[in-house]
Protein backbone atom coordinates (compact mmCIF):
# COMPACT_ATOMS: atom_id res chain seq x y z
CA UNK A 1 0.00 0.00 0.00
CA UNK A 2 2.65 2.61 0.52
CA UNK A 3 4.62 1.80 -2.70
CA UNK A 4 1.42 2.47 -4.38
CA UNK A 5 1.18 6.27 -2.49
CA UNK A 6 4.59 6.76 -3.00
CA UNK A 7 4.21 5.47 -6.82
CA UNK A 8 1.07 7.75 -7.23
CA UNK A 9 2.89 10.96 -5.30
CA UNK A 10 6.34 10.25 -7.56
CA UNK A 11 3.93 10.43 -11.12
CA UNK A 12 1.82 13.02 -9.77
CA UNK A 13 4.40 14.88 -9.38
CA UNK A 14 5.94 14.34 -13.18
CA UNK A 15 3.07 15.26 -14.80
CA UNK A 16 3.23 18.50 -13.12
CA UNK A 17 6.55 19.56 -13.33
CA UNK A 18 5.71 18.06 -17.30
CA UNK A 19 3.30 21.14 -17.31
CA UNK A 20 5.49 23.97 -16.46
CA UNK A 21 7.17 25.48 -19.34
CA UNK A 22 10.07 24.65 -20.69
CA UNK A 23 12.85 27.45 -19.25
CA UNK A 24 11.64 27.90 -15.86
CA UNK A 25 14.03 25.52 -14.28
CA UNK A 26 11.61 24.06 -11.70
CA UNK A 27 10.56 27.25 -10.49
CA UNK A 28 6.51 27.29 -9.33
CA UNK A 29 4.39 30.84 -9.48
CA UNK A 30 4.08 31.77 -5.62
CA UNK A 31 2.42 35.03 -6.51
CA UNK A 32 2.58 36.41 -2.57
CA UNK A 33 6.42 36.44 -3.63
CA UNK A 34 5.57 39.34 -6.25
CA UNK A 35 4.14 42.62 -5.81
CA UNK A 36 2.38 44.14 -9.46
CA UNK A 37 2.21 47.49 -9.29
CA UNK A 38 -1.12 49.68 -10.00
CA UNK A 39 -0.29 52.38 -12.63
CA UNK A 40 -2.35 55.09 -13.56
CA UNK A 41 -4.71 54.33 -16.93
CA UNK A 42 -3.72 57.53 -18.65
CA UNK A 43 -0.07 56.72 -18.40
CA UNK A 44 1.15 55.19 -21.86
CA UNK A 45 1.70 51.71 -21.96
CA UNK A 46 3.13 49.99 -24.54
CA UNK A 47 1.03 47.63 -26.59
CA UNK A 48 3.22 45.85 -28.54
CA UNK A 49 4.38 43.28 -26.28
CA UNK A 50 2.42 41.34 -23.40
CA UNK A 51 4.91 40.86 -20.63
CA UNK A 52 3.99 38.68 -17.61
CA UNK A 53 5.53 37.62 -13.71
CA UNK A 54 4.60 34.25 -11.88
CA UNK A 55 1.50 34.43 -14.58
CA UNK A 56 0.71 37.63 -14.07
CA UNK A 57 0.65 40.94 -16.39
CA UNK A 58 2.97 43.73 -15.55
CA UNK A 59 2.18 46.79 -17.44
CA UNK A 60 5.06 48.09 -19.75
CA UNK A 61 5.39 51.98 -19.60
CA UNK A 62 5.91 53.42 -22.42
CA UNK A 63 9.18 55.74 -22.54
CA UNK A 64 11.16 57.19 -25.18
CA UNK A 65 14.07 55.38 -24.39
CA UNK A 66 12.17 51.95 -24.43
CA UNK A 67 9.01 50.24 -22.59
CA UNK A 68 10.41 49.43 -18.65
CA UNK A 69 8.40 46.54 -16.94
CA UNK A 70 9.11 47.38 -13.12
CA UNK A 71 7.71 44.83 -10.49
CA UNK A 72 8.35 43.75 -6.65
CA UNK A 73 9.55 39.99 -6.12
CA UNK A 74 11.36 38.16 -3.37
CA UNK A 75 13.52 35.80 -4.30
CA UNK A 76 13.12 34.07 -8.25
CA UNK A 77 10.39 34.54 -10.91
CA UNK A 78 9.16 33.33 -13.30
CA UNK A 79 8.83 35.77 -16.63
CA UNK A 80 7.17 35.03 -19.63
CA UNK A 81 6.98 37.54 -22.66
CA UNK A 82 5.24 37.78 -25.88
CA UNK A 83 6.83 39.85 -28.55
CA UNK A 84 5.42 41.29 -31.60
CA UNK A 85 5.60 39.68 -34.99
CA UNK A 86 9.18 40.58 -37.62
CA UNK A 87 12.12 40.61 -35.06
CA UNK A 88 14.70 38.94 -35.47
CA UNK A 89 16.41 35.64 -34.24
CA UNK A 90 19.23 37.79 -32.47
CA UNK A 91 17.81 38.05 -29.13
CA UNK A 92 20.00 38.32 -25.57
CA UNK A 93 18.75 39.06 -22.12
CA UNK A 94 21.49 41.20 -20.85
CA UNK A 95 24.02 41.41 -18.66
CA UNK A 96 25.60 37.89 -20.09
CA UNK A 97 27.14 37.98 -17.33
CA UNK A 98 23.78 37.11 -15.27
CA UNK A 99 23.72 33.89 -17.50
CA UNK A 100 20.14 34.25 -17.74
CA UNK A 101 19.15 30.88 -20.70
CA UNK A 102 15.46 31.51 -22.01
CA UNK A 103 13.21 29.03 -24.32
CA UNK A 104 11.07 30.57 -27.09
CA UNK A 105 8.11 29.00 -28.39
CA UNK A 106 6.63 30.82 -31.20
CA UNK A 107 6.29 34.32 -30.31
CA UNK A 108 6.54 34.13 -26.51
CA UNK A 109 9.99 33.97 -24.70
CA UNK A 110 10.55 32.33 -20.91
CA UNK A 111 13.24 32.62 -18.82
CA UNK A 112 13.67 32.71 -14.58
CA UNK A 113 15.04 35.48 -12.52
CA UNK A 114 17.23 34.29 -9.54
CA UNK A 115 16.53 37.81 -7.81
CA UNK A 116 15.86 41.08 -8.09
CA UNK A 117 18.05 43.14 -10.37
CA UNK A 118 18.26 44.67 -13.64
CA UNK A 119 17.69 43.24 -16.96
CA UNK A 120 17.52 44.53 -20.61
CA UNK A 121 15.96 42.35 -22.87
CA UNK A 122 17.31 43.19 -26.67
CA UNK A 123 16.02 41.83 -30.19
CA UNK A 124 17.05 43.10 -33.72
CA UNK A 125 14.12 45.39 -34.93
CA UNK A 126 12.71 46.17 -31.84
CA UNK A 127 13.18 48.43 -28.73
CA UNK A 128 14.93 47.22 -25.63
CA UNK A 129 12.85 46.26 -23.39
CA UNK A 130 13.79 47.62 -19.29
CA UNK A 131 13.12 44.90 -16.72
CA UNK A 132 13.73 45.95 -12.77
CA UNK A 133 12.98 43.58 -10.26
CA UNK A 134 12.52 45.65 -7.27
CA UNK A 135 13.51 44.24 -3.49
CA UNK A 136 9.53 43.87 -1.89
CA UNK A 137 11.18 44.19 1.40
CA UNK A 138 12.63 47.36 2.05
CA UNK A 139 10.59 50.01 5.12
CA UNK A 140 8.06 52.59 3.70
CA UNK A 141 7.65 55.71 5.79
CA UNK A 142 4.84 57.10 7.56
CA UNK A 143 3.24 58.72 5.11
CA UNK A 144 1.47 60.88 7.92
CA UNK A 145 4.64 62.66 9.18
CA UNK A 146 5.26 65.97 8.39
CA UNK A 147 8.36 65.16 7.15
CA UNK A 148 7.63 63.03 4.18
CA UNK A 149 6.02 63.72 0.85
CA UNK A 150 4.13 61.00 -0.02
CA UNK A 151 2.81 59.88 -3.73
CA UNK A 152 0.52 56.75 -3.76
CA UNK A 153 0.72 53.93 -6.24
CA UNK A 154 -2.50 54.59 -9.12
CA UNK A 155 -2.10 58.37 -9.36
CA UNK A 156 -0.40 61.00 -11.16
CA UNK A 157 1.05 63.81 -8.95
CA UNK A 158 2.10 67.09 -10.94
CA UNK A 159 4.46 68.73 -8.19
CA UNK A 160 6.83 71.31 -10.88
CA UNK A 161 9.58 71.60 -8.40
CA UNK A 162 10.18 70.49 -5.46
CA UNK A 163 12.59 71.58 -2.73
CA UNK A 164 13.41 69.30 0.45
CA UNK A 165 15.53 70.97 3.08
CA UNK A 166 17.16 68.66 6.41
CA UNK A 167 15.30 66.09 7.62
CA UNK A 168 12.77 65.43 4.92
CA UNK A 169 11.88 62.05 2.64
CA UNK A 170 9.97 61.74 -0.56
CA UNK A 171 8.99 58.45 -1.05
CA UNK A 172 7.02 57.50 -4.23
CA UNK A 173 5.18 54.02 -4.52
CA UNK A 174 5.31 51.91 -7.05
CA UNK A 175 2.73 52.67 -9.55
CA UNK A 176 2.55 56.62 -8.40
CA UNK A 177 4.03 58.83 -11.72
CA UNK A 178 5.70 62.54 -10.41
CA UNK A 179 5.62 64.84 -13.34
CA UNK A 180 8.41 67.97 -12.36
CA UNK A 181 11.57 67.64 -10.48
CA UNK A 182 13.30 67.46 -7.06
CA UNK A 183 16.02 69.90 -5.21
CA UNK A 184 17.98 69.71 -2.53
CA UNK A 185 20.04 72.59 -1.37
CA UNK A 186 22.46 72.83 1.42
CA UNK A 187 20.49 70.04 3.55
CA UNK A 188 21.54 66.95 5.42
CA UNK A 189 19.92 63.51 6.16
CA UNK A 190 17.67 63.62 3.19
CA UNK A 191 15.72 60.47 1.34
CA UNK A 192 14.49 60.08 -1.75
CA UNK A 193 12.91 56.80 -2.75
CA UNK A 194 10.67 54.40 -3.62
CA UNK A 195 10.22 52.48 -7.22
CA UNK A 196 7.98 54.63 -8.63
CA UNK A 197 8.54 56.83 -11.54
CA UNK A 198 9.45 60.98 -11.92
CA UNK A 199 8.40 61.88 -15.07
CA UNK A 200 10.64 65.69 -16.26
CA UNK A 201 8.71 66.01 -19.59
CA UNK A 202 6.71 68.04 -17.41
CA UNK A 203 9.33 70.81 -18.65
CA UNK A 204 9.52 71.85 -21.73
CA UNK A 205 11.73 74.27 -23.76
CA UNK A 206 14.12 76.30 -22.30
CA UNK A 207 12.64 75.74 -19.14
CA UNK A 208 14.91 72.56 -18.27
CA UNK A 209 15.22 70.99 -14.64
CA UNK A 210 17.65 68.26 -13.56
CA UNK A 211 15.50 65.31 -12.63
CA UNK A 212 17.10 65.58 -8.95
CA UNK A 213 19.79 68.29 -8.23
CA UNK A 214 21.66 68.01 -4.69
CA UNK A 215 23.90 70.85 -3.79
CA UNK A 216 25.56 71.65 -0.88
CA UNK A 217 24.22 68.87 1.16
CA UNK A 218 25.45 65.51 3.08
CA UNK A 219 23.82 62.47 4.13
CA UNK A 220 21.46 62.07 1.23
CA UNK A 221 20.13 59.11 -0.42
CA UNK A 222 18.28 58.38 -3.82
CA UNK A 223 17.27 54.79 -4.21
CA UNK A 224 15.06 52.65 -6.51
CA UNK A 225 13.05 55.35 -8.64
CA UNK A 226 12.76 55.26 -12.37
CA UNK A 227 14.05 58.51 -14.17
CA UNK A 228 12.24 59.29 -17.51
CA UNK A 229 12.06 61.73 -20.21
CA UNK A 230 14.71 64.15 -19.12
CA UNK A 231 15.16 67.63 -20.11
CA UNK A 232 18.97 68.17 -19.11
CA UNK A 233 21.46 66.24 -17.13
CA UNK A 234 19.27 63.57 -15.07
CA UNK A 235 21.30 63.67 -11.52
CA UNK A 236 23.67 65.92 -10.31
CA UNK A 237 25.29 65.82 -7.34
CA UNK A 238 27.15 68.96 -6.89
CA UNK A 239 29.75 70.43 -3.95
CA UNK A 240 28.12 67.65 -1.93
CA UNK A 241 29.75 64.77 0.53
CA UNK A 242 28.50 61.00 1.78
CA UNK A 243 25.51 60.80 -1.02
CA UNK A 244 24.45 57.15 -2.07
CA UNK A 245 22.80 56.55 -5.25
CA UNK A 246 21.24 52.89 -5.53
CA UNK A 247 18.83 50.72 -7.36
CA UNK A 248 17.50 53.66 -9.84
CA UNK A 249 16.82 53.58 -13.28
CA UNK A 250 17.84 56.35 -15.47
CA UNK A 251 16.08 56.52 -18.89
CA UNK A 252 17.12 58.54 -21.73
CA UNK A 253 18.26 58.60 -25.72
CA UNK A 254 18.60 62.08 -26.11
CA UNK A 255 21.96 64.13 -26.89
CA UNK A 256 23.21 65.96 -23.77
CA UNK A 257 20.94 64.02 -20.97
CA UNK A 258 23.61 62.32 -19.37
CA UNK A 259 22.99 60.00 -16.25
CA UNK A 260 24.54 60.68 -13.16
CA UNK A 261 27.22 63.43 -13.32
CA UNK A 262 29.07 64.15 -9.91
CA UNK A 263 30.63 67.55 -9.88
CA UNK A 264 32.94 68.67 -6.80
CA UNK A 265 31.22 66.29 -4.58
CA UNK A 266 33.36 63.29 -2.50
CA UNK A 267 32.30 60.18 -0.96
CA UNK A 268 30.15 59.38 -3.46
CA UNK A 269 28.27 55.38 -3.95
CA UNK A 270 26.86 55.15 -7.06
CA UNK A 271 25.08 51.04 -6.77
CA UNK A 272 22.94 48.89 -8.41
CA UNK A 273 21.77 50.82 -11.45
CA UNK A 274 20.74 50.86 -14.77
CA UNK A 275 21.90 54.06 -16.76
CA UNK A 276 20.59 54.36 -20.48
CA UNK A 277 21.60 57.29 -21.78
CA UNK A 278 22.36 59.75 -24.92
CA UNK A 279 25.36 60.63 -23.11
CA UNK A 280 27.89 59.57 -20.86
CA UNK A 281 26.57 57.48 -18.37
CA UNK A 282 28.50 58.65 -15.26
CA UNK A 283 30.44 61.30 -15.37
CA UNK A 284 32.66 62.86 -12.82
CA UNK A 285 33.23 66.94 -13.19
CA UNK A 286 34.24 69.82 -11.19
CA UNK A 287 33.37 73.71 -12.30
CA UNK A 288 31.69 76.42 -11.90
CA UNK A 289 28.26 74.88 -13.07
CA UNK A 290 26.35 78.62 -11.58
CA UNK A 291 28.08 80.50 -14.38
CA UNK A 292 25.71 77.60 -16.99
CA UNK A 293 22.69 76.81 -15.73
CA UNK A 294 21.05 78.94 -13.52
CA UNK A 295 19.10 76.69 -10.89
CA UNK A 296 22.37 76.15 -9.30
CA UNK A 297 23.51 78.17 -6.66
CA UNK A 298 27.11 77.69 -5.87
CA UNK A 299 30.14 76.73 -7.72
CA UNK A 300 31.33 73.27 -7.45
CA UNK A 301 34.65 73.47 -8.53
CA UNK A 302 36.65 71.56 -5.60
CA UNK A 303 38.59 68.47 -5.09
CA UNK A 304 37.03 65.25 -5.11
CA UNK A 305 38.19 61.94 -3.80
CA UNK A 306 36.63 58.79 -2.66
CA UNK A 307 33.53 58.17 -5.49
CA UNK A 308 32.61 54.42 -6.00
CA UNK A 309 30.74 53.20 -8.81
CA UNK A 310 29.69 49.22 -8.38
CA UNK A 311 27.31 46.89 -9.75
CA UNK A 312 25.46 49.05 -12.38
CA UNK A 313 24.57 48.62 -15.96
CA UNK A 314 25.17 50.86 -18.37
CA UNK A 315 24.46 52.18 -22.11
CA UNK A 316 25.83 55.23 -24.08
CA UNK A 317 24.12 55.99 -27.46
CA UNK A 318 24.73 58.95 -29.16
CA UNK A 319 28.30 60.37 -27.97
CA UNK A 320 29.14 59.80 -24.49
CA UNK A 321 31.05 57.43 -22.37
CA UNK A 322 30.11 54.14 -19.86
CA UNK A 323 32.84 55.90 -17.39
CA UNK A 324 33.50 59.76 -18.18
CA UNK A 325 36.17 62.03 -16.23
CA UNK A 326 36.08 65.39 -17.16
CA UNK A 327 36.23 67.27 -19.46
CA UNK A 328 35.73 69.89 -16.96
CA UNK A 329 38.41 69.68 -14.16
CA UNK A 330 38.61 73.35 -12.75
CA UNK A 331 40.29 71.90 -9.42
CA UNK A 332 43.76 70.87 -8.23
CA UNK A 333 42.89 67.22 -7.61
CA UNK A 334 40.62 64.31 -8.97
CA UNK A 335 41.72 61.29 -7.10
CA UNK A 336 40.51 57.80 -5.82
CA UNK A 337 38.02 57.01 -7.99
CA UNK A 338 36.69 53.40 -8.40
CA UNK A 339 34.56 51.84 -11.48
CA UNK A 340 33.78 47.80 -10.07
CA UNK A 341 31.84 45.07 -10.86
CA UNK A 342 29.75 47.10 -13.89
CA UNK A 343 28.60 45.85 -16.79
CA UNK A 344 28.66 47.90 -19.96
CA UNK A 345 26.08 46.64 -22.90
CA UNK A 346 26.67 48.96 -25.72
CA UNK A 347 28.68 52.30 -26.44
CA UNK A 348 26.80 53.01 -29.28
CA UNK A 349 27.98 56.43 -30.35
CA UNK A 350 30.90 58.46 -30.82
CA UNK A 351 32.06 58.09 -27.33
CA UNK A 352 33.91 55.61 -25.17
CA UNK A 353 33.85 52.85 -22.61
CA UNK A 354 37.20 54.30 -20.07
CA UNK A 355 36.88 57.78 -20.65
CA UNK A 356 39.14 60.55 -18.94
CA UNK A 357 39.26 63.66 -20.95
CA UNK A 358 41.23 66.50 -18.54
CA UNK A 359 41.06 69.50 -20.29
CA UNK A 360 41.48 72.19 -17.47
CA UNK A 361 44.70 71.94 -14.68
CA UNK A 362 44.03 69.06 -12.58
CA UNK A 363 45.69 66.47 -11.28
CA UNK A 364 43.32 63.35 -11.79
CA UNK A 365 44.99 60.23 -9.95
CA UNK A 366 44.26 56.87 -8.56
CA UNK A 367 41.94 55.69 -10.89
CA UNK A 368 40.44 51.77 -10.61
CA UNK A 369 38.61 49.83 -13.47
CA UNK A 370 37.97 46.62 -12.09
CA UNK A 371 35.94 43.24 -12.79
CA UNK A 372 34.14 45.01 -15.83
CA UNK A 373 32.20 43.69 -18.92
CA UNK A 374 31.98 45.02 -21.99
CA UNK A 375 29.23 43.94 -24.24
CA UNK A 376 29.58 45.82 -27.17
CA UNK A 377 31.14 49.21 -28.23
CA UNK A 378 31.52 50.82 -31.24
CA UNK A 379 34.33 54.07 -31.29
CA UNK A 380 36.70 54.12 -28.74
CA UNK A 381 38.03 51.38 -25.79
CA UNK A 382 40.41 53.52 -23.53
CA UNK A 383 40.52 56.76 -24.46
CA UNK A 384 43.22 58.61 -21.57
CA UNK A 385 44.06 62.09 -22.64
CA UNK A 386 44.76 65.89 -21.32
CA UNK A 387 43.31 67.93 -24.13
CA UNK A 388 42.16 71.09 -24.29
CA UNK A 389 38.60 71.40 -25.47
CA UNK A 390 35.64 73.80 -26.33
CA UNK A 391 34.50 73.17 -22.64
CA UNK A 392 37.81 74.24 -20.67
CA UNK A 393 37.86 76.94 -18.14
CA UNK A 394 41.95 76.96 -16.62
CA UNK A 395 44.88 78.06 -19.44
CA UNK A 396 46.90 76.04 -17.62
CA UNK A 397 46.56 71.90 -18.61
CA UNK A 398 47.26 69.34 -15.78
CA UNK A 399 47.69 66.05 -15.79
CA UNK A 400 46.87 62.09 -15.69
CA UNK A 401 48.41 59.36 -12.88
CA UNK A 402 48.37 56.16 -11.92
CA UNK A 403 45.36 54.27 -13.48
CA UNK A 404 44.99 50.91 -13.23
CA UNK A 405 42.46 48.24 -15.14
CA UNK A 406 41.98 44.75 -13.95
CA UNK A 407 40.35 41.80 -15.10
CA UNK A 408 38.42 43.58 -17.42
CA UNK A 409 36.57 41.28 -20.79
CA UNK A 410 35.87 43.26 -23.79
CA UNK A 411 33.62 41.40 -26.47
CA UNK A 412 34.70 42.73 -30.58
CA UNK A 413 32.11 42.39 -32.76
CA UNK A 414 33.16 42.10 -36.27
CA UNK A 415 32.86 45.81 -36.62
CA UNK A 416 35.00 46.79 -34.13
CA UNK A 417 38.76 45.27 -35.84
CA UNK A 418 40.28 48.25 -38.24
CA UNK A 419 37.53 50.93 -36.49
CA UNK A 420 37.45 50.98 -33.22
CA UNK A 421 40.62 52.74 -31.55
CA UNK A 422 42.39 53.82 -28.18
CA UNK A 423 44.01 56.93 -26.92
CA UNK A 424 46.90 57.58 -24.43
CA UNK A 425 47.72 61.11 -24.89
CA UNK A 426 49.24 64.12 -22.90
CA UNK A 427 48.82 67.87 -23.81
CA UNK A 428 52.64 68.10 -23.99
CA UNK A 429 55.73 67.48 -22.05
CA UNK A 430 54.38 68.91 -18.99
CA UNK A 431 51.15 67.64 -18.91
CA UNK A 432 51.57 64.05 -19.78
CA UNK A 433 49.68 60.55 -18.80
CA UNK A 434 51.79 58.18 -16.47
CA UNK A 435 51.43 55.35 -14.70
CA UNK A 436 48.83 52.86 -16.81
CA UNK A 437 48.65 49.53 -16.02
CA UNK A 438 46.43 46.99 -17.88
CA UNK A 439 46.10 43.73 -15.76
CA UNK A 440 43.92 40.37 -17.03
CA UNK A 441 42.93 42.73 -19.73
CA UNK A 442 41.50 40.74 -21.96
CA UNK A 443 39.90 41.04 -25.53
CA UNK A 444 37.27 37.71 -26.76
CA UNK A 445 38.66 35.91 -24.09
CA UNK A 446 42.62 36.52 -25.00
CA UNK A 447 44.87 38.47 -22.74
CA UNK A 448 45.91 41.52 -24.38
CA UNK A 449 49.97 42.17 -23.88
CA UNK A 450 50.49 44.93 -25.81
CA UNK A 451 49.05 48.04 -27.61
CA UNK A 452 48.17 46.76 -30.91
CA UNK A 453 45.53 44.22 -29.41
CA UNK A 454 43.57 47.53 -28.10
CA UNK A 455 44.46 49.43 -31.47
CA UNK A 456 46.34 51.96 -29.00
CA UNK A 457 47.47 55.46 -30.51
CA UNK A 458 49.91 57.03 -27.57
CA UNK A 459 51.59 60.91 -27.45
CA UNK A 460 53.16 62.01 -24.27
CA UNK A 461 52.50 58.96 -22.45
CA UNK A 462 55.15 56.77 -20.17
CA UNK A 463 54.78 53.92 -18.10
CA UNK A 464 52.13 51.98 -20.09
CA UNK A 465 52.23 48.55 -18.87
CA UNK A 466 50.71 45.08 -19.82
CA UNK A 467 50.76 42.09 -17.08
Amino acid sequence: MKSTFFTFIFLLSTLLASMLPAGFNGLTANNSDVKIYQYPRIIEKDTRFSFRVNGESVDLIETTAGPIASFGCRGAVAVEIDLPNGFSESITVSPLSKGIDFTREGNTLRFSLPAPGKFILMADLLPQVFISANPMDEPTPNPDDSDVFYFREGQVYEVGDLELTSGQTIFIEGGAVVRGAVQVYNAENVLIAGHGIIDNSFFDGDYRRRVVLVEGSRNVRIEGLTMIEPTAWMVVIGNSEFVTIDGVNLLSYVSARDGIDLVGSSHIKVLNSLLNNGDDCVAIKSFDQSRYFRFSRQSYARNMEDVEVRGCILISHLGGHAFEIGHELTTDSITNIRFIDNDVLGIHGHGGVFGINNSDRAVVSDILYEDIRVEHYYNKLVNLRVIKSRFYGDEVRGQVRNVVFRNIDVTNSIYNPGYSISLIGGYDENSTVENVVFENFRVNGEKVTNGDHIYLFTKQAKGIVFR
